[in-house]
């Protein structure tokens, strides 16, 4: 296969859209979809579109008719709401995993938003995990408890993005990756289309939004971002902070 995205370390590859390739075991990694997430939305007074299922489902099944990868791992919150499990996620959780099912074998671990998740799973036939995944010498984790470890840990939970300003003041907001090489650790961005990210330059709480990094901060790690196709690395966030 060849290469396409961006290379960390000696074993993953991010893509444009979210997803790590974990490349010894040929393994599609994602974080944070929150599925039915409108529904949880409209709880609150807010109506939106309920289409983002539909994108994510052809995100990845692009992803997956293209790699052809051995397994795909879901990095937690997969689903959306807290409480209880709403009739959106029980339908779009299952549209995913059905469509995961001929395509390529699917292990979810549990993420913070994943409450109840288990049940609609356990219906599906598909692999909830409560902790971390090991593939090969990478551990995969939700990052919302934990500690870090020696060893490569690729995490989701925080929705790490950048902002970017101009001399007059115009800004963007992206979704990014994180990566720090001295520690081998990549938080993913949201692949979720309307779960905000969180602001790694401006928000300093980012620095102890996760127990993986929590001593160290967000200080050396890298911001990686696509523009279409194309990989953007940033300086690190402690040189980002100081412009």
């Amino acid at each position: 296969m060849a290469r396409r995205g961006y290379p960390v370390g000696d074993w993953g590859e991010l893509l444009p859209g979210g997803a790590v390739l974990l490349t010894d075991d040929n393994v599609l990694v994602v974080a944070d979809l929150h599925l039915g997430c409108e529904a949880a939305l409209e709880y609150e007074g807010l109506s939106l579109p309920r289409v983002q299922t539909g994108k994510l489902t052809q995100y990845m099944s692009e992803l997956i008719v293209d790699l052809q990868p051995s397994k795909v791992v879901v990095a937690g919150d997969l689903k959306h709401n807290f409480s209880r499990n709403l009739q959106q996620e029980w339908q779009d959780v299952r549209s995913f995993v059905a469509l995961l099912e001929d395509m390529a074998p699917l292990e979810v671990v549990k993420g913070n938003h994943d409450n109840y998740l288990g049940l609609i799973l356990r219906e599906c036939g598909a692999k909830l995990r409560f902790l971390e995944v090991f593939q090969g010498k990478v551990r995969i984790v939700h990052g919302h408890k934990g500690e870090r470890t020696n060893g490569p840990t690729v995490m989701g939970h925080i929705h790490p993005s950048i902002r970017l300003m101009d001399d007059v003041g115009a800004s963007v907001k992206d979704h990014c990756f994180l990566y720090d090489g001295e520690h081998e650790i990549l938080v993913l961005p949201a692949l979720s289309l309307v779960a905000p990210g969180m602001d790694i330059i401006g928000q300093r709480e980012a620095d102890t939004a996760s127990p993986m990094f929590s001593d160290i901060g967000l200080s050396g790690f890298v911001p990686v971002l696509f523009s279409g196709e194309k990989p953007l690395k940033f300086p690190t966030v402690r040189e980002l902070r100081q412009i």
